[in-house]
This record gives structure tokens, C-alpha cells and sequence, in this order.
């Protein structure tokens, strides 16, 4: 198994003491300013002064900034889970010994590892995996809580980050996943991973398949909106945002392929390719906008790579609505005659199909050519290229396994 982390960045020391010391410094710039005038100093000491400390309130801002930036690390392999500051330690539990985990957050502070049986690694605003381990030997000796038998930590993740989800999914093979519906908090509680656990208010999170429609669930209890790239944390996650948009947009691509690659299907529901059909016009727009919009590499740019999110959002629901709407009606928008031809047609194709001799499989396939090239020309139907090359492809097919060898 591929070991998959997730990566949640948050603001050092280093960044909070550099903004505040450059907001200071502007602040005595400009009662300095004031405060110079007033006490009729020289323009030029006054444009020298305020220039100085200006200059160093950017300075001390670009030190802060220039900064690397912490993270917490959450780590999955086959049998491990590895966890810790990036910055510091990394601590490690085998999944057997998994006994629950949880989301709570978002988180009110950024904490360090602190504390021997309350180990926080939350980030300020994100929310965080509470995990409890089972300890392989009670710890004695500490005088409080001699019994307890398990470790619990809180660990930051971003919410909508690809990798997190995986993570997640991983966790779910050792222990069940509850999810807090009320703010978590680092109260003494936090202690007493078992009693805690019994007192907050959860609600359970089945699995939910990545290609699920979270619009077709009226009563769903859990909010399956993508987050946007726009939103990320950080830039890795906008880049897995990213990456799992193009993922999606080639499975659409994949299954729009099939409906004109298997001419079964462009018999029996012909709308789902038609463009002449409302629902089928709007997901080839749909379409090309997203093709439009996607580069062979992330592209770096947040503002481009959330368009392209977006676009690919907006083919899914069309692709949806088209196959919905294609698969319902199926031949049912063409004339009783059409219809009836495209019914004679996809049972000639069945029977070409089932026949083991390839001359008559050529006669059948042949003969449905044959209809959909008459129905095309007549525009009543409009098939893609693609749907009838295959068409021709497999007559042909037919006809060289039938023509003796020479």
C-alpha cells in the first residue's frame, strides 16, 4: 500500500512576531509624523525619519513572511499511522491499535505537542482528526488517571484535502468514524478520551462512493460539496484539488466515450449523443469549456486552476442531466417510424452479435450501417463520427474474417 499524507501549514512565531512588530513600527511612523510637525521639526528629518521606520516596518513584515511556514503531518502506510510537527517530532502507532476516531473543529488555536495524555496538533480555524490508541501497557505511576490505557491526540487536517479523504478511508478499516457536530474544545474533558467520547454529540458518515451526487440526496445528514481550490489551505492541497478535478473530468470522458464507441447503446439511447437535444447540446458546451480551461500540469495560477474546477462541476452536472434525460427517453423523441427502424436495427445488432459466422454477421451489421447512414442522411439522427466509424469498423471486421484465404 502507497503510504498517502495530508499536510495542514500554519503561521509561526516568527510570522505573528514579525506582523505585529512591523504594525507597531507603522504606528510610531505615523505618530511621528504627527508629533514631528507639531514640533515644527524639518521636513527633510521628518521624511527621513518616517521613511526609516516605514522601511523597517517592511522589512519586518517580508522577514515574517519569508518564513516557512510550520505543518502538521498525518501519515498512512499499510500498518502505521505517523503523525507530529513537522518542524519537531514525528510519532508513530500501529493501526491495530486504533480503538476510534473522530473530526471535531475547526480548531480555536494553533497548539504545539503538548501534555502527556492531551496531545494537541491543531491549527488555528482547520478541523482535526481526534484519534484514540490503545496503549500496549497502562501507564502507573503518573497519579492521575492510573487506569487509563489508551493515548488521545488531535491532529489537523484540511477539510476537502484529497490526501485527508484517503487518510480518512484508511482509518475506517480499523475503527469506526463518527463525526462532532459540536465545536471541539480543550477542556479537561479532552483527558478522558473514553468518557469524552461517550458525553459529545456525534452523528455517524457512511461511506460515500467519490462519484456520489450530493444533489440527488434530500435528507443526506453530511455536506458533500467539493471544496474549491480558491478555498485551499495550502498549495499542495490546491494542486491534489486540482489533480482530482482532471481525474473526474477524464472519468467523464470515459463514459461519454462509451456511448459512442458501443453502438448498442447509440441504438437504444441515441438522445444521450444526439446534439440536437437540448440536455446533450448543454454538456457539449459544458464540454468544450472545460477542455478550454485544461492544462497538461497544474498550472500554478490559484484563479485558473479554480475556473477550471468549476468548469469541470459544471460538466458533471451536465453529463448527469444528459444521461438522465438520454436514458429516459431513449428513441422515444424520434417519429413512430424512426423509432421503429432504430428497434429493427438494435435487435440486427443483437443477432450479428449472438451469430458465431462472420459472413452473417457482416449481413447484419451491414444492414444496420445501412439504417443509421439513411437516418442520418435524412437528419433524424445525428450520431457522432465516432459511432459510425465503429459501425463501419465492425462490418468490416466481419467481412475480412469471412473472405477465405488466398
Amino acid at each position: 500500500m502507497v503510504p498517502v499524507t495530508c499536510r495542514t501549514e500554519y503561521l509561526t512565531a516568527r510570522h505573528h512576531r514579525s506582523a505585529s512588530a512591523a504594525w507597531i513600527v507603522m504606528m510610531v511612523a505615523l505618530v511621528g509624523l504627527v508629533g514631528l510637525n507639531i514640533a515644527g521639526v524639518d521636513g527633510l528629518v521628518i521624511s527621513a525619519v518616517v521613511a526609516g521606520l516605514l522601511a523597517l516596518s517592511l522589512f519586518a513584515a517580508a522577514y515574517g513572511r519569508l518564513g516557512k511556514r510550520g505543518a502538521v503531518l498525518l501519515t498512512v502506510d499499510d500498518d502505521t499511522v505517523y503523525f507530529g510537527d513537522e518542524d519537531r517530532t514525528l510519532v508513530s502507532y500501529p493501526l491495530t491499535a486504533l480503538r476510534s476516531f473522530a473530526i471535531g473543529g475547526p480548531a480555536d488555536d494553533t497548539s504545539p505537542m503538548a501534555g502527556q495524555r492531551a496531545q494537541h496538533l491543531t491549527v488555528f480555524g482547520q478541523k482535526y482528526l481526534e484519534l484514540t490508541f490503545a496503549l500496549e501497557q497502562p501507564r502507573v505511576g503518573t497519579g492521575v488517571d492510573e487506569d487509563l490505557d489508551s493515548d488521545f491526540w488531535r491532529v489537523a487536517i484540511i477539510e476537502g484535502d484529497p490526501a485527508a479523504a484517503v487518510v480518512i478511508d484508511r482509518l475506517k478499516q480499523y475503527a469506526p468514524q463518527r463525526v462532532s457536530t459540536q465545536k471541539g474544545s480543550t477542556q479537561k474533558s479532552s483527558t478522558r478520551p473514553r468518557a469524552a467520547a461517550e458525553q459529545r454529540e456525534k452523528v455517524s458518515v457512511a461511506s460515500v462512493p467519490p462519484d456520489h451526487d450530493a444533489s440527488s440526496d434530500e435528507h443526506s445528514p453530511v455536506d458533500l460539496r467539493r471544496p474549491r481550490i480558491a478555498d485551499a489551505g495550502s498549495d499542495e492541497a490546491a494542486q491534489r484539488l486540482w489533480e482530482e478535478a482532471t481525474r473526474r473530468h477524464d472519468e467523464i470522458l470515459g463514459v461519454y466515450g462509451s456511448y459512442e464507441l458501443d453502438p448498442a447503446l447509440l441504438l437504444r439511447y441515441p438522445a444521450v449523443t444526439d446534439v440536437t437535444v437540448e440536455q446533450t447540446q448543454t454538456f457539449h458546451l459544458a464540454l468544450d469549456e472545460a477542455t478550454a480551461l485544461r492544462t497538461d500540469a497544474y498550472p500554478g495560477n490559484r484563479g485558473r486552476a479554480d475556473a477550471y474546477q468549476q468548469s469541470v462541476a459544471a460538466l458533471r452536472r451536465a453529463w448527469i442531466a444528459c444521461e438522465k434525460h438520454g436514458r429516459r427517453i431513449g428513441a422515444g423523441y424520434l417519429e413512430p417510424a424512426d423509432r421503429d427502424a432504430l428497434d429493427t436495427a438494435l435487435k440486427l445488432y443483437k443477432h450479428a452479435e449472438a451469430s458465431s459466422t462472420p459472413a452473417e454477421q457482416a449481413t447484419y451489421y451491414g444492414r444496420v450501417r445501412d439504417i443509421v447512414t439513411t437516418m442520418s442522411d435524412r437528419g433524424v439522427l445525428h450520431p457522432p463520427e465516432a459511432a459510425v466509424a465503429e459501425l463501419h469498423a465492425v462490418t468490416r471486421r466481419a467481412l475480412e474474417a469471412g473472405t477465405p484465404q488466398v
